[in-house]
């Protein structure tokens, strides 16, 4: 698939110092390769997902992820979306990386919703939050990471929007492959995308499209899954039906509209 970039909307000075930050960023290469790797992962969870959405890339959170990366700190550094982080003494290799991030499914539990103590699981959730839409990354080479024991390392960020690892929530839904996709998006190889519908918007009118769309995206709470008790621990089963959803003749009725702008514009 191809990778799919978003228009900042920066400030003509935000977006300069932009530009000089992404001239030692990613190639359009390895971009494609994140992209690609992030959407082969969570079209292939396992038990499936019923709302898996499709992600594609974009560039406010590149800039944010290359800035992020150039201080060379490691953790959450705020700012717009959930950051994931990979650092390596060796050449860094992009696939490699989030091939790590996902391999971390064998520590998590989606049905308890639990993580083995000993383990991380934030990297992989992140990865298959069924929710998130888009990514962007950047890169680094640092001579010391703020918040590890290491030196001259290679240090990959991806930033995440809508963030996931939100408290009380699964990353995802489990059940039939696309069951229950938001409106407006179409099943590709068990993902929800967006791309049918928002190639007919102006650029200007993407954001707005996804925001709409997500008021229809089925919640996967905790708070809504049935609890069960086994010694002493509770566990979270994910919701079986029922998630709340936007009136149809509403959206059915603001669609044509939003259509007509965007090829207006």
């Amino acid at each position: 698939a191809a990778c799919t970039m978003l228009s900042s909307g920066l400030p003509p000075v935000l977006l300069m110092l932009s530009v000089l930050e992404l001239s030692w960023s990613l190639s359009d290469e390895e971009k494609k390769i994140i992209l690609d790797e992030h959407n082969k992962y969570r079209s292939q969870v396992s038990p499936p997902a019923k709302a898996m959405m499709k992600m594609i890339w974009d560039t406010d959170l590149e800039v944010a992820a290359q800035i992020h990366a150039k201080n060379c700190i490691w953790g959450q550094n705020g700012g717009r979306g959930r950051a994931n982080l990979f650092a390596t003494a060796s050449a860094l290799d992009v696939k490699l990386a989030i091939e790590e991030w996902n391999r971390e499914w064998k520590f998590y539990n989606l049905k308890t919703s639990e993580c083995d103590p000993r383990q991380t699981c934030d990297n992989y959730t992140q990865v298959v939050w069924a929710e998130t839409t888009r990514v962007g990354c950047g890169k680094s080479s640092c001579k010391k990471i703020d918040g590890i024991k290491t030196e001259n390392a290679q240090l990959l960020v991806c930033k995440y929007y809508p963030p996931g690892n939100r408290k009380d929530k699964l990353p995802y839904m489990e059940g039939p492959s696309c069951e229950r996709c938001p409106m407006g998006t179409v099943c590709e190889n068990n993902l929800c995308g967006e791309q049918a519908l928002e190639s007919l918007l102006a650029p200007s009118l993407k954001r707005n499209l996804s925001n709409f769309m997500f008021s229809s995206f089925p919640s996967v709470s905790a708070r809504d899954a049935k609890p069960k008790t086994n010694s002493g621990k509770t566990h979270v089963d994910p919701p079986k039906d029922g998630a709340p959803r936007t009136s149809l003749g509403l959206s059915l009725f603001l669609l044509p509209s939003a259509i007509l702008l965007g090829l207006l514009l």
